[in-house]
C-alpha cells in the first residue's frame, strides 16, 4: 500500500511564506484536524542552537502549525527534551521555540521533568519496557516536527529519529550504552516509534543541515522544501532519497523495511521530486569489511578528537558520554578503550571543539596502502 508524503517548496522562513507552504502541505494529503483536539507538537530541539544554524526546528515552522492548529480551536502543547541533560531550558529560549510558543499563546513543556508512564513493550527487538511523558497518553494527537539533517552515527535523521527526543534526561545516554552499534541503535529508535507513532509529520526542510550533522559541527544548507505524512517511515525514506541516499542504506529506513512498516519504493511523492544533494557525514563506520579483527575494526572507525584552541571546557561532552569515556583534565580527555562511537559529545558541542578522525594506525595503514597502490 502507497504512503503519500506530500512537498512543497518554502524558498524562506517569512512566517507568511511558511504559514502558507505548511498549510498546503498538509491540505494536499487530505488530512484533516478534529476541532477542540489537543494536539502535541513535537519539534527538534537537540541543542541550545540559534535558528540560523539550522540544527533546531525554526521557529516560524512551529507558528506556522501552531496557527494551523488555532484555526481549529485545539489546544496546543509543545513538548521536548533535549540532546543535553538540564539543557532543554535554555535550548527552548536560544532556539526561538520558547518565543514561539509565547507569540502563539501556547504551552511549552519540559520533558526532562515530565511524570513517566511505564509501557511495555513486548513487540520490541532492544526495549521490552520503556518510560514515557505521561503528556503522550494523555493527548488527542502528536505532530512530529523534524529537521532534515545528516547525522554523523545514523546518516540521517528525520522523522523516526526525532521521536528519541521523548525519552527524557540521561535516559538517552543510557540507551546509547545499550545500543552501541547503527544496527542496533536504530532497531531501539523503531521500538521507540512504533511505541508512539504520531499520527502526522511535518519536516522543516526550508535549510538543512550536510557533513557531519546533526549538530552545529554541519554546514547550513538551503533546501526549500516543507515535507507532510501521515506515515514517518514514508517520510523518511523519500527525505533521505532527496539529499541524495540510497533510502534502504540509513539503518532506521532498513529496519522499517525489515518490520514491514514500509515497502521499498512505496512512498508516493505529491508534489515536486527535488533532488539536494548533501554532503554526507565523514564517517566510514559501516563500511568497514566484516571479516577484520575487533582490533582493526576499533582501528577503521572515527573517534572523537578534542581541538583545545575551541574547547571552551563547559562540561557538556563529558556529562553527555553514556560510556563516561570523556573526563575533565584540564580540557576532555577520551579514554578510547570506554568509547562505543555513538558521538553524543560531538553532536552536542557548542563551539565545534570535537571532530571525528580515524587512530594513527590507521591513517599509517591507508598511507602506506596508496603508496603500494592496492
Amino acid at each position: 500500500m502507497q504512503k503519500k508524503v506530500s512537498i512543497v517548496k518554502c524558498n524562506s522562513y517569512d512566517k507568511e511564506e511558511v504559514f502558507n507552504s505548511v498549510k498546503l502541505a498538509v491540505e494536499k494529503l487530505g488530512f484533516r484536524i478534529k476541532e477542540g483536539s489537543t494536539v502535541l507538537l513535537k519539534p527538534n530541539i537537540l541543542a541550545k542552537a540559534t535558528p540560523e544554524q539550522a540544527v533546531t526546528t525554526h521557529p516560524s515552522i512551529i507558528e506556522a502549525v501552531c496557527k494551523l492548529l488555532k484555526e481549529k480551536e485545539c489546544k496546543v502543547i509543545i513538548g521536548e527534551s533535549s540532546g543535553f541533560t538540564g539543557g532543554t531550558k535554555k535550548a527552548f529560549e536560544v532556539s526561538g521555540i520558547k518565543q514561539a510558543a509565547e507569540n502563539c499563546k501556547v504551552e511549552l513543556i519540559n520533558l526532562e521533568s515530565s511524570s513517566l508512564k511505564e509501557i511495555e513493550n513486548k513487540e520490541g527487538k532492544v526495549l521490552k519496557k520503556l518510560y514515557l511523558p505521561e503528556i503522550l497518553f494523555k493527548v488527542d494527537m502528536i505532530i512530529n516536527l523534524p529537521k532534515l539533517k545528516t547525522h554523523s552515527f545514523m546518516l540521517y535523521t528525520g522523522a523516526v529519529k526525532n521521536l528519541f527526543g521523548f525519552i527524557p534526561g540521561g535516559r538517552k545516554q543510557m540507551y546509547h550504552l545499550i545500543a552501541p552499534s547503527k544496527k542496533r541503535f536504530a532497531e531501539l529508535l523503531v521500538d521507540i516509534y512504533q511505541i508512539i507513532k504520531p499520527q502526522f509529520t511535518i519536516m522543516d526542510g526550508v535549510t538543512g543541515i550536510e557533513g557531519n550533522g546533526p549538530g552545529v559541527s554541519g554546514t547550513p544548507i538551503k533546501t526549500g522544501i516543507i515535507l507532510a505524512s501521515e506515515s514517518c517511515p514514508a517520510l523518511d525514506m523519500v527525505a533521505s532519497d532527496i539529499i541524495g541516499y540510497e533510502p534502504s542504506e540509513i539503518p532506521t529506513n532498513k529496519e522499517c523495511i525489515e518490520r514491514g512498516l514500509i515497502e521499498k519504493g512505496s512512498a508516493q511523492v505529491v508534489g515536486e521530486l527535488i533532488k539536494v544533494n548533501y554532503k554526507k557525514p565523514l564517517s566510514k563506520a559501516s563500511k568497514v569489511p566484516k571479516l577484520l579483527s575487533n582490533w582493526m575494526f576499533k582501528q577503521a572507525i572515527d573517534y572523537p578528537v578534542i581541538n583545545k584552541d575551541l574547547c571552551k571546557k563547559c562540561n557538556i561532552c563529558v556529562n553527555s558520554c553514556p560510556p563516561k569515556a570523556l573526563t575533565m583534565e584540564g580540557y576532555p580527555t577520551l579514554e578510547r578503550s570506554k568509547c562505543i562511537n555513538c558521538y553524543c559529545c560531538h553532536e552536542l558541542c557548542p563551539h565545534k571543539a570535537i571532530t571525528l578522525e580515524k587512530s594513527a594506525v590507521f591513517k599509517a595503514i591507508l598511507k602506506i596502502k596508496n603508496a603500494l597502490k592496492m
